[in-house]
């Protein structure tokens, strides 16, 4: 993650207190994946997705009264908006839920990882973002680390 980010460090854009909450981030879905596959039993992928939609309403909804300038609804805005609804959040979380359900909780974690350079390689291919050979090499060793995962969760049998 830090290769691929490294760029924008220093530069306004990113600094290292949100390069940290973003690990945070990665490292806390990493952790709930591995709770919720050991602790909590198979459910209902739409009943699980509603309890987190709430629970993320509860935290953020208070936290949109502090926001100082008004919201204009243009096209972009919307388009946005309901691409991070339907296929993030919808799409994304059922996928991830159905994932945790059906297979290894390392398997399922560990494609988290890949989720900053596939975001880099995006912006690249469609906003034109800077895309340096660091950044490729932090792609690369990051779907490394992530192959070898997988094959080995699925040669050795988990216990």
């Amino acid at each position: 993650m830090t290769l691929v980010l490294w760029p924008k460090l220093g530069g306004g854009e990113l600094n290292a207190w949100n390069l940290s909450l973003a690990l945070l981030a990665l490292l806390s879905i990493t952790a709930g994946t591995l709770y919720q596959k050991h602790f909590v039993g198979p459910c209902d992928v739409r009943s699980a997705s509603l309890l987190q939609l709430l629970a993320a309403f509860l935290v953020c909804a208070p936290l949109a009264l502090f926001e100082a300038e008004p919201i204009h609804f243009e096209l972009p805005l919307i388009g946005a908006m309901a691409w991070s609804v339907l296929v993030l959040t919808l799409g994304g979380s059922s996928l991830l839920y159905m994932l945790i359900q059906r297979g290894a909780a390392t398997v399922v974690s560990s494609l988290m990882y890949l989720v900053p350079p596939c975001t880099a390689l995006l912006a690249w291919l469609l906003f034109d973002e800077l895309f340096t050979p660091a950044m490729l090499l932090g792609l690369a060793l990051t779907a490394i680390g992530v192959a070898l995962v997988t094959t080995r969760s699925r040669v050795l049998p988990m216990p």
